[in-house]
């Protein structure tokens, strides 16, 4: 009989760092930055960049902007450097990102929950037909993604993007990042609980907040109240899915710590019921 006090080892937790090797955590290893992009995170809020992009670089043009900037706090507002045309992928790790980039930007439009008006998607169809060469890609994590951006033009693309409910804050960078959610949430009639509301609140009261925009890494979330589980819930590190408890109804079950790249690992089942006016506040803790 299984000790339902113990827990049971589990195969997804992460190894012990290899010798000489530091695995990230500070308390653990010290609080002395571990590497170049702790050090400028370290230095302001990296939102703070935004004025410098309005009031200097978008007047100065592309190479009037320092390193630490562009490849670094511009990924705060959704900016990332656009590869020069002609460099194959097997020279990537053998160049610098100067060497790499080409003097257009990717921006990326946050769409939590995925959700989008069809005045909105004329907002964005118009910017990139005016602004991005008619390129607009839909990513695997519900943002849109402009290509061929110059900085001159990013101040009325945010203008615009933001005049129409939409925004570009924290869709890159070590940030809470988009919020998945249910494509049919809202809609489909077996769905147990509509997570638009949750999704908002999140968005409304945390996203922008300096507390939590210097994270170690990006912080994935998903949140959908449909019983297919259609939000990929075991790859984010939080998730909140739909369950009715046997007394307080709908609400959300939570799952953490699942995630990809090179440690993935799926996330586990906490046991929590959430009570939907809790699930904004449980998901920042």
């Amino acid at each position: 009989m299984t000790d339902t006090h113990r827990p049971a080892a589990n195969p997804n937790r992460a190894r012990p760092p290899r010798e000489g090797r530091s695995n990230g955590q500070w308390l653990v290893d010290g609080t002395t930055p571990l590497n170049h992009n702790e050090e400028f995170k370290a230095e302001e809020d990296s939102l703070d960049v935004r004025q410098r992009i309005e009031q200097v670089y978008s007047k100065q043009g592309f190479d009037s902007i320092p390193t630490d900037d562009v490849h670094g706090r511009f990924r705060w507002w959704g900016l990332y450097t656009q590869r020069k045309q002609g460099i194959g992928g097997h020279r990537t790790a053998s160049l610098g990102p100067d060497e790499l980039s080409d003097s257009y930007f990717m921006l990326r439009v946050r769409l939590d929950g995925g959700a989008l008006t069809t005045d909105q998607v004329r907002v964005i169809a118009d910017i990139s037909t005016e602004f991005g060469r008619d390129t607009a890609d839909i990513s695997d994590r519900q943002n849109i993604q402009l290509h061929w951006i110059a900085i001159e033009d990013v101040p009325e693309i945010w203008r615009r993007l933001e005049a129409a409910g939409m925004q570009t804050t924290e869709a890159c960078g070590d940030t809470p990042r988009v919020i998945l959610g249910s494509p049919v949430a809202g809609i489909a009639a077996d769905e147990i609980i509509d997570p638009t509301p949750v999704i908002e609140e999140i968005v409304s009261r945390y996203i922008g907040d300096p507390e939590l925009t210097n994270l170690p890494r990006k912080f994935k979330s998903a949140i959908t109240g449909h019983p297919s589980l259609d939000v990929v819930h075991e790859i984010n590190d939080i998730s909140l899915v739909g369950v009715v408890h046997p007394e307080l109804g709908p609400g959300f079950d939570l799952w953490v710590g699942g995630g990809l790249s090179v440690s993935p690992r799926r996330a586990e089942r906490l046991g929590l019921f959430v009570r939907a006016e809790e699930a904004a506040e449980v998901g920042t803790a």
